[in-house]
């Protein structure tokens, strides 16, 4: 008797315990790691927010943002507590080339978020819906989608919001492949803004994948970069290279020396044949290139000239009789300049290039398809492509980068150096150039 009693006695405490502690705990997903739901995408990448807010502080004083102050480690911490965001851990991004991105952030109490609703909808006309089990709201007009679940919120920007909660939805019993590769890598660990890319573009420019870490100073961003080709072809880095004297001003740079000619000709076909893809819309003739190429490549574009043009005009003297006057016009033409280093005399490889159409002749000027016309020189070891009066100067180079300016923002490429396939640089962003336009 006193026995079951014992036992009705202790099913009841172990009930009432179950009962108690239940609340507390998980029910939905007990052993939930965030790191299984985050879709595949081109760029994938991890930002610790706070870290990364106090690295630019400085930055963002130099160029005087004036909505700086909320973009502090305190306001934003202050802000984290207040909707239950966790940026003590690590933000998820993710972006591909069609257009569309987004951020997978952690949550520590997604009901405070509520409040976020109402204060965005006062300013944004939200409209919501369902998605599975998912209230999903939407700012129309800016293709802005947001939902949360208890241990994450996810932010997206795009047509395709569909496919992508698709697979948050849908969570794998392993991390994905673009995750996992950033996730595992030994490159850039203690960085506070890492990106893993690879794409079918990234492919077709024999780039296997891109590991990008961030940095900056007062000025610039800048992005620390691995760049590993899809292949085995050695990219040998020749810091003592020739090149030309840039202007200043100008918006596209290439200043590249490889050391070519150290390359066995096994290797040179191999380049040649991987390159081919990329020339064969024009039928140039890329193997007579490289067989032909010592390895460095310079060009610029961007910027003016002031050029005096001779001409004959034919006019009427007093008496209304003809005469042949010469005159001199002061003209603007924009800057070109294209030099490249050769094994020797380019002279047959031009010939066949006019040969083909791909270089044409006007008068003593040549012209690249529909580029604007050049005058040209060849040398012993060198041929070179300009519009100014003066054939530019060949100057030593030891550096090996590249600039362009891309919908109003200039991009600095730079190569410090080469291992087998993997290529070591980085990208310089002005500061100026990615904050003008924002209302900041």
């Amino acid at each position: 008797m006193y026995k079951k009693i014992s036992i009705i006695v202790l099913l009841a405490v172990l009930l009432i315990l179950l009962l108690y502690i239940r609340p507390f705990s998980d029910s939905d997903h007990p052993n939930f790691k965030i790191e299984l739901i985050l879709p595949d995408a081109d760029v994938v990448g991890t930002i610790q927010v706070l870290d990364l807010l106090k690295e630019t502080s400085e930055l963002l004083v130099f160029n005087d943002v004036k909505s700086r102050q909320f973009l502090t480690y305190e306001f934003m911490l202050s802000m984290a507590k207040k909707y239950g965001i966790d940026l003590q851990s690590k933000v998820y991004l993710f972006a591909n080339d069609r257009g569309d991105y987004g951020f997978v952030i952690p949550l520590l109490k997604s009901s405070k978020l509520e409040n976020a609703y109402e204060r965005v909808a006062m300013d944004f006309e939200v409209t919501d819906t369902i998605f599975g089990k998912d209230q999903v709201f939407k700012i129309n007009d800016q293709d802005l989608f947001f939902f949360k679940r208890k241990q994450y919120a996810v932010i997206y920007k795009g047509k395709y919001f569909s496919e992508i909660h698709g697979q948050l939805a849908n969570t794998s019993t392993e991390v994905r492949k673009s995750w996992k590769t950033l996730l595992s890598n030994p490159y850039f660990k203690n960085e506070h803004l890492v990106m893993y890319a690879k794409n079918d573009k990234l492919n077709d420019l024999g780039i296997g994948h891109v590991f990008l870490a961030h940095d900056s100073d007062s000025t610039d961003f800048y992005l620390k970069s691995r760049i590993v080709m899809n292949d085995s072809i050695p990219f040998l880095i020749n810091e003592n290279g020739h090149s030309i004297d840039y202007s200043s001003s100008s918006d596209r740079m290439i200043d590249i020396h490889l050391n070519f000619q150290n390359l066995n000709v096994n290797t040179k076909d191999l380049i040649a044949a991987k390159l081919k893809n990329i020339s064969k819309k024009i039928n140039f003739p890329i193997k007579d290139f490289i067989a032909l190429w010592a390895g460095d490549l310079c060009f610029e574009e961007g910027g003016f000239y002031k050029v005096f043009e001779r001409y004959v005009e034919t006019q009427l003297d007093e008496n209304f009789e003809t005469q042949e006057v010469e005159i001199t016009k002061e003209i603007i033409v924009p800057r070109y300049k294209l030099m490249v280093s050769t094994i020797g005399p380019a002279t047959p490889f031009i010939n066949k290039l006019l040969t083909k159409g791909i270089l044409t002749k006007e008068d003593e000027k040549y012209r690249f398809l529909f580029s604007p016309l050049f005058k040209m020189k060849i040398f012993k070891n060198y041929c070179m492509f300009y519009t100014s009066e003066n054939i530019p100067k060949i100057i030593p180079s030891e550096t090996n980068k590249l600039k362009w300016e891309y919908n109003g923002v200039l991009f600095n490429f730079d190569i410090d150096s080469s291992v087998k396939n993997t290529l070591y640089g980085g990208v310089k962003i002005p500061a100026k150039d990615l904050l003008d336009g924002y209302p900041l």
